[in-house]
């Protein structure tokens, strides 16, 4: 299965909408929205219900109410074309295994488009692009796996 990660130097920097717009060029490619919890602290400006809802070392998400509900970037992949959509949450630690186990769920497509930075750790995928902005500095995630990045996307 042939694999495209969309990465992000921060979050709200447009992976989302770049993981969109490869979906629509994309014919019977599916998704999967890779969110990694803080266990420290959670790094986004609101209170995104992630990080503190993150108990077991992953979780993978299937439920169409949940993947289709409106404003979260899992429906915005299913509109734009997804044929399946999955959600990994995971924590650091679980990530690899549950990222193995996600991957595994998809069948019958001919690709997926992965959003997420962290996964740039365990697997190589067939392109990986960084979207990046002007004026920010790289997330820590995204310096780990800076060297592992095919393209630089500067918006």
């Amino acid at each position: 299965m042939k694999t495209i990660v969309v990465s992000g130097s921060r979050s709200r920097v447009g992976k989302t909408q770049l993981a969109e717009r490869l979906l629509r060029l994309l014919k019977s490619w599916s998704a999967l929205k890779v969110t990694v919890s803080k266990d420290d602290s959670c790094p986004h400006e609101r209170n995104c219900g992630i990080c503190s809802d993150v108990r077991e070392p992953f979780y993978i998400i299937k439920d169409e109410a949940i993947i289709n509900e409106y404003g979260k970037d899992t429906a915005r992949l299913k509109n734009a074309g997804a044929k399946q959509v999955i959600w990994l949450k995971a924590k650091s630690e679980g990530l690899e295994e549950g990222l193995s186990k996600a991957l595994s769920e998809f069948s019958e497509c001919n690709g997926v488009v992965i959003e997420g930075t962290s996964v740039l750790k365990f697997i190589k995928p067939d392109l990986s692009i960084l979207v990046k902005d002007k004026s920010s500095a790289l997330k820590p995630s995204a310096e780990e796996v800076i060297k592992k990045v095919d393209l630089i996307l500067t918006v």
